[in-house]
């Protein structure tokens, strides 16, 4: 991804409180995840998606097709 949207792309982020069950699944097979931000650059208004004014840019659709297709075909690579 970095070589495809910049060094900008990729960062690390806080742990969330939230709940995720996604690690039961690594414990039956491997496997990887990643957060997609849906934020317009910018905008610092921080909207809870769980609320009806979030808003989504609609440019981190194409961002997380991206994203899956390079995570597909380096898995093929391996």
């Amino acid at each position: 991804m970095t070589e495809r949207r910049g060094s900008y792309a990729i960062e690390d982020t806080e742990q969330s409180l939230g709940g995720e069950d996604f690690s039961w699944y690594l414990e039956q097979v491997p496997g990887a995840m990643a957060r997609l931000g849906v934020r317009t650059p910018g905008d610092t208004r921080g909207l809870d998606l769980h609320r009806g004014n979030f808003d989504v840019d609609e440019e981190a659709i194409t961002v997380g097709v991206e994203l899956f297709t390079a995570s597909a075909l380096l898995d093929g690579n391996r």
